[in-house]
């Protein structure tokens, strides 16, 4: 495995060995292949990939979706491997119960190798159920500056007020589920690059909230985009976007669900995860975070200059 900070390769004896680090640099390694299915390296290129070479801010949800379209994209090799080893298998069944001999043999090796992609599709199943945590220590071992929470978002704020309040005309606004999202976008400048105020359904950036919400509402014409995970959280989002008093119920604005959506599957299909909802029943759900910060962004700006959720958007961007 390379060392993600001087480049030497170390087997698993010599990681053994110096206890886990780089006998060159020390270097603390975070991974092991075997266990996790992924190296160091392939982390810090994940990394690098979301933060457009040090240019964006990423959360943590991004790291670990990323890092799970990595499984995703070999489980659907799996799958057709699976698929193509099954058809020569039934193949050679056919041939060997017509014309027996070396094809009975043929038949019965075929049929056990059907099983390795499988093994291998579980294999990486588990890895990603394991991804919560491997992130959580390549995240205290390998700090990143990049790597955006709202803690760090709100200390780069400081006492300041934000200036560009008064800078923009309040035509438009996108308001977000989850306050990492506001965090995300204001991070990377969405609202300047896009004209575009953002606000959170958790009532955040805090102190500001409140008086971009009131100019809003003033506006008779404003556009409200809604941005959102598929899940029941989000479709609650939604609904008290549209019809608490406190928003915009009552109001006659054009309100635009962005989405996630269950009608819009194909941004994010093989990306759902298995959740308890309130009532102990298991859903489905996706976040917003399975979007690069870039593609987020670029989606998001196509949909609220058409005024059409993400899925339509007339955009060559996809969500890989």
């Amino acid at each position: 495995m390379e060392c993600i900070r001087c480049g030497k390769e170390s087997t698993k004896k010599d990681r053994g060995v110096s206890g886990g680090r780089c006998s060159a640099c020390y270097q603390a390694f975070v991974t092991e292949p075997m266990e996790h299915g992924l190296t160091d390296m392939a982390i810090k290129l994940a990394e690098d990939e979301l933060s457009s070479h040090g240019r964006l801010y990423f959360s943590r949800e991004n790291l670990k979706y990323q890092l799970q379209q990595l499984f995703n994209k070999n489980i659907q090799w799996c799958n057709i491997a699976m698929s193509v080893l099954l058809v020569i298998a039934i193949g050679l069944g056919v041939m060997a119960v017509i014309e027996g001999g070396f094809f009975v043999k043929l038949a019965m090796i075929s049929g056990a190798l059907v099983l390795v992609p499988l093994v291998i599709k579980a294999n990486y199943k588990k890895f990603i159920s394991q991804l919560d945590v491997l992130v959580d220590k390549w995240i205290s071992v390998n700090p990143n500056d990049k790597l955006l929470t709202i803690e760090k978002y709100q200390a780069s704020l400081g006492s300041r007020p934000p200036s560009i309040l008064d800078e923009m005309a309040f035509k438009q606004v996108l308001i977000c589920e989850r306050s990492e999202t506001v965090a995300l976008l204001l991070s990377n400048l969405f609202h300047i690059h896009y004209g575009c105020h953002v606000l959170s359904g958790q009532i955040y950036p805090e102190g500001v909230n409140a008086e971009m919400l009131t100019r809003l509402k003033q506006n008779p014409s404003v556009k409200v985009f809604l941005l959102h995970d598929y899940s029941a959280a989000g479709h609650a989002f939604v609904r008290r976007i549209k019809t608490d008093a406190k928003w915009f119920g009552g109001q006659r604005v054009d309100i635009i669900d962005l989405g996630l959506n269950a009608n819009q599957k194909k941004l994010f299909n093989g990306m759902t995860r298995k959740q308890l909802d309130r009532n102990k029943k298991m859903k489905e759900t996706a976040g917003i975070a399975l979007f690069s910060p870039d593609i987020l962004m670029t989606r998001c700006a196509a949909a609220i200059k058409q005024g059409v959720a993400l899925d339509l958007v007339s955009t060559t961007v996809d969500a890989e």
